[in-house]
C-alpha cells in the first residue's frame, strides 16, 4: 500500500498543492501554504467507481447471458466465434503475416453482406473486388 503524502493548503484561498511552493498557485499571496495530511485512500482501489463493495460468488454460480449471433457463413469461424458474431461485440483476429486474416474476413464479410443486401449494381461489386485486391 502506498504511504499518505501530505498535501499543502493555502491559508488565504483554501487552494492545494502536492507539494510547498512558496506561492499559493491559487491566489498568489507568499509563505501561505501549509502541510495538511492528506485524505486518506479508499481501501480498494476501485471502490471510487464501484461503489458498494461486490459480494464474492462462485464461478459455477454464475450463469452466462445468451445473446442472439450472426452467422458467420464459415462454419469453422463460427464455431471458434461461439456460433457467430455477437452484435455490439468486438472480435480481435491475430497472427502471422500472410497467414489468411484478411482473406477469412472478407469471405465472412462478402457472406455476411450477400445475406443483408442482394440489390447491389455490378459496377459497387467490381469497385468493391477491386479494392479488395483478392477476392474469396
Amino acid at each position: 500500500m502506498a504511504r499518505a503524502r501530505p498535501i499543502h493548503s493555502c491559508t488565504e484561498c483554501g487552494a492545494a498543492s502536492p507539494k510547498w511552493q512558496g506561492q499559493c498557485p491559487g491566489c498568489g499571496a507568499w509563505n501561505t501554504l501549509v502541510e495538511t495530511a492528506a485524505e486518506t485512500a479508499p481501501s480498494s482501489r476501485f471502490a471510487a467507481i464501484s461503489g458498494s463493495v461486490g459480494k464474492l460468488q462462485a464461478l459455477a454460480d454464475i450463469r452466462p447471458r445468451e445473446h442472439p449471433r450472426t452467422p458467420t457463413g464459415i462454419e469453422e469461424f463460427d464455431r471458434v466465434l461461439g456460433g457467430g458474431l455477437v452484435p455490439g461485440g468486438v472480435v480481435l483476429i491475430g497472427g502471422d503475416p500472410g497467414i489468411g486474416k484478411s482473406t477469412l474476413l472478407l469471405q465472412a464479410l462478402a457472406h455476411l453482406a450477400s445475406r443483408v443486401s442482394r440489390s447491389t449494381s455490378a459496377a459497387r461489386n467490381r469497385r468493391s473486388r477491386w479494392r479488395c485486391g483478392r477476392g474469396g
